[in-house]
């Protein structure tokens, strides 16, 4: 999302069950232990990916860190198990909002379920500091967006 924020605002539309979620830990904290796994991306990744339509827009080193550390923690079942994890039972007919770019969660059961997708600029955050964006080019020590 070449840095841009990921506002999401979902809606249990189910009339009889909740729709289970896993919240797990804060996003600098995975962010420490996946990033220095991540390799760089190769030169011209970003402008191949755009030109064979693999990917819509280009694809900043934000992207690629962010789909590392995303990849890594679903395919890591040693992280899976042992990770702090909060479960919330979201009853039906209640609506929910969360930056997903800074929340490790997954969905683990329940269906139908309304969701609309805003991205919004860092550049409009109170404290932008505390976006997954300023967290990784201070973990990295350079712009990456």
């Amino acid at each position: 999302m070449q840095g841009m924020r990921i506002l999401r605002l979902f809606t249990n539309v189910n009339p009889r069950s909740p729709r289970i979620w896993r919240v797990g830990e804060k996003f600098e904290k995975a962010a420490i232990n996946f990033l220095p796994a991540i390799k760089p991306p190769l030169p011209g990744t970003e402008s191949l990916l755009y030109w064979l339509r693999i990917v819509k827009g280009r694809r900043t080193e934000y992207d690629h860190y962010m789909l590392g550390i995303h990849d890594r923690m679903k395919a890591d079942d040693a992280y899976q198990t042992d990770v702090a994890q909060t479960q919330l039972a979201i009853p039906p007919g209640t609506t929910w909002i969360c930056y997903t770019d800074s929340v490790s969660h997954a969905a683990m059961s329940g269906q139908f379920a309304f969701e609309q997708t805003f991205y919004l600029p860092v550049s409009a955050m109170k404290d932008a500091k505390r976006s997954p964006l300023c967290i990784l080019e201070r973990l990295t020590g350079r712009p990456l967006a």
